[in-house]
């Protein structure tokens, strides 16, 4: 794994979000890499990450990869990165303990507030993470890594997007042989639609 090696930098997320850009850096920089190891890694597979990563220090991107990190990989990052670092910016540790922000000009945001703004957050890179599986389902030939693993290589990808809603993936629906009068289901724009299941 190349370590420090990162995919977006703190000036791109002050420039694509609504963050003021007088917050320090050292705010972000952290939250950047917690994204990469734990959301970024989780959808793409411990094997294509650190490829990514590696093609990055080495500068040795193919054009589809170059794709991939800046239309859909660095929009993912911006707003994960912005979600972790919310608590940190919300409230600091000190040495002498938790410090909760505040302004003589402004009122201090609460625990309610800070929710609602990382549920926003968190839709934007759910969206974008959804985005980049659907880019990567058909592009088995410009990303191996991604679609060839063994358990030695770490971490599978995930070819599910981690949300709060109700999720039937692909739109399959077969029930066991003993309940009746259901009838099974598959959605007929899946891929993997192969006619009648009411067996």
């Amino acid at each position: 794994m190349a370590q420090g090696v990162l995919l977006v930098s703190a000036e791109k997320i002050k420039s694509f979000t609504d963050i003021n850009e007088n917050l320090d850096e050292v705010l972000l920089l952290p939250m950047i890499e917690v994204s990469q190891e734990i959301g970024l890694q989780t959808l793409l597979g411990t094997k294509f990450y650190n490829h990514l990563l590696n093609a990055v220090k080495t500068n040795t991107l193919t054009n589809p990869e170059q794709t991939l990190i800046e239309d859909y990989i660095a929009p993912y990052l911006i707003w994960r990165s912005l979600w972790e670092a919310l608590p940190s910016i919300y409230m600091r540790l000190m040495n002498k303990g938790i410090s909760v922000g505040e302004s003589p000009n402004s009122r201090t945001a609460d625990k309610g507030d800070l929710q609602y703004m990382r549920n926003i957050h968190q839709q934007r890179y759910e969206f974008y993470a959804q985005r980049m599986m659907d880019y990567l389902q058909w592009r088995q030939g410009e990303f191996p890594e991604y679609f060839n693993y063994t358990a030695k290589d770490g971490m599978y990808p995930s070819r599910e997007n981690y949300f709060s809603g109700i999720h039937i993936s692909p739109g399959f629906r077969k029930l066991p042989k003993y309940i009746t009068g259901i009838p099974n289901y598959l959605d007929p724009s899946s891929p993997y639609c192969c006619g009648d299941l009411n067996y």
